[in-house]
């Protein structure tokens, strides 16, 4: 397997360190954390899920907002930048 070097800052170096195992390199590391990261966010939808949301989807689109909140787009843009 070819190898890349890549940089980071001291306290990223620090913060790997305290998150491997013993006897886990910088390479097992990340990389078990990206796959911590995909798990989390790219995921399929289990059947119950897909069905769920399609439906409520399909709701929306024909104009049935119940179960809906309406947002306020400018409280939710401050609270982003909090």
């Amino acid at each position: 397997m070819a190898m890349k070097t890549i940089r980071v800052s001291e306290e990223i170096h620090r913060k790997l360190s305290h998150l491997g195992l013993k006897s886990e390199t910088y390479n097992d590391i990340i990389a078990r954390l990206i796959d911590a990261y995909e798990s989390m966010y790219f995921d399929e939808f289990t059947d119950e899920e897909a069905d769920y949301y399609n439906e409520r989807i399909r709701r929306f689109e024909n104009g049935d907002y119940k179960g809906t909140r309406k947002v306020d787009l400018n409280a939710l843009k401050q609270k982003q930048n909090l």
